[in-house]
C-alpha cells in the first residue's frame, strides 16, 4: 500500500478489482451525491420503511449539504473508491463530532461513514478506506478512531470487530423519523 506524501492518492492493486483512493474534492458532489443515496438504501433498505429512509437521504445527502461537507476540509475529509471512473465507495472523517463520553479526555475522530455498493464488497474495499482513514488518524495524531454502528446490522458490526475495533456502550440515533439504537465502538491508535 503506497500513501502519498500529502495523503492524497492512495494506489493499490487487489486481485479481483483495482482500486485507486483518491481525496473527494468539491468537484466530486454530484458522485458523491448519487453513491452515498444509493449505497444507504442498499444497507438499509430491507430492515427500514421507505418513509424513514427518504428522510434521512434529504436531510444527510442533499447536495448543498454534501457540497458543503467536501468543501469543509479542516472539519471533514472524505475518501473516495474508484474502480476505472466509478465511484464504488467511500468514507468519511469527521473532526468536529461530539465524542462519547467514554472518551473524554482522548484525541478522537469519527469515522462517521464508510460504504462501498454491494456489487463490491467482499473484494477489499472497505479494508482499503478504513485503512486510509486510520493512516491518516494516526498522522494526525489521533489517540482512537469511533464510530456509531446500527444494532442490526450485523455485517458492519463483524467487518468493524474483524478490523480491530470494539463495543464500548450505546446511543440512540435518529434514523429518518425512527429512533434507532446504535452501538458505538472505538479502535485505539
Amino acid at each position: 500500500m503506497y500513501y502519498g506524501s500529502e495523503l492524497s492518492l492512495v494506489m493499490i492493486d487487489i486481485a479481483k478489482v483495482p482500486v485507486q483512493l483518491r481525496l473527494g474534492t468539491k468537484d466530486d458532489t454530484k458522485v458523491l451525491t448519487k453513491l452515498a443515496s444509493e449505497t444507504m438504501r442498499e444497507a438499509f433498505g430491507e430492515q427500514n420503511e421507505s418513509k424513514h429512509i427518504d428522510a434521512y437521504i434529504s436531510q444527510a445527502f442533499h447536495k448543498l449539504s454534501v457540497q458543503a461537507e467536501l468543501a469543509d476540509t479542516k472539519h471533514n475529509t472524505f475518501w473516495l473508491a474508484f474502480q476505472g471512473e466509478e465511484l464504488v465507495g467511500y468514507c468519511k472523517l469527521n473532526r468536529k463530532s461530539e465524542k462519547p463520553r467514554n472518551l473524554k479526555g482522548y484525541k478522537a475522530v469519527e469515522l462517521q461513514r464508510i460504504y462501498v455498493y454491494d456489487q463490491y464488497k467482499g473484494q477489499g474495499i472497505g479494508k482499503q478506506l478504513l485503512d486510509a482513514c486510520l493512516e491518516q488518524a494516526r498522522q494526525e495524531k489521533y489517540q482512537a478512531v469511533f464510530l456509531g454502528v446500527w444494532e442490526k446490522n450485523e455485517s458492519a458490526i463483524h467487518f468493524y470487530e474483524h478490523m480491530g475495533f470494539e463495543k464500548m456502550g450505546w446511543h440512540y440515533f435518529l434514523f429518518g423519523f425512527d429512533r434507532q439504537r446504535d452501538y458505538w465502538m472505538v479502535k485505539h491508535l
